[in-house]
């Protein structure tokens, strides 16, 4: 599986900030909107986020690195993308939110939602909630 993101080293011009995106967490009853520490290129903040979903993703121990993989949603004439980042390996927790009758989910997901703009990951807002839900369980 190919990894697509983009690493950056903290530096004196790089900013961080907290941007919300949907947790499918293994550990909880429902899937949430949660916050992921993301740095962003430049200190005013206008620069590509660079999301850090180890932030938020559970068990490093068992599976140190994270799978991610871009989605686009076509509504109409509306275009949504949106990034997942996910941890599955056999030893993991099952996700009952992930899973069905025929597969079992192990480890946890979360869904970033992409601007249309520059391509950098942006604040997931109320109707991306249920647009996630849609693409997670498809």
């Amino acid at each position: 599986m190919v990894n697509t993101r983009i690493y950056i080293i903290p530096t004196s011009s790089t900013t961080e900030l907290h941007l919300r995106c949907r947790l499918y967490s293994s550990s909880w009853g429902k899937p949430s909107q949660v916050t992921m520490l993301t740095q962003c290129s430049d200190c005013l903040r206008s620069g590509k986020h660079f999301p850090v979903p180890e932030s938020l993703l559970d068990c490093a121990t068992v599976q140190p690195y994270v799978h991610n993989c871009l989605v686009t949603l076509h509504e109409g004439r509306h275009v949504y993308r949106f990034c997942v980042f996910f941890k599955r390996h056999c030893c993991l927790r099952a996700n009952p939110l992930l899973s069905s009758i025929n597969y079992v989910f192990r480890g946890d997901a979360v869904v970033m939602r992409i601007g249309s703009g520059a391509g950098s990951v942006v604040n997931m807002q109320s109707r991306d909630n249920s647009l996630a839900d849609f693409i997670m369980h498809r």
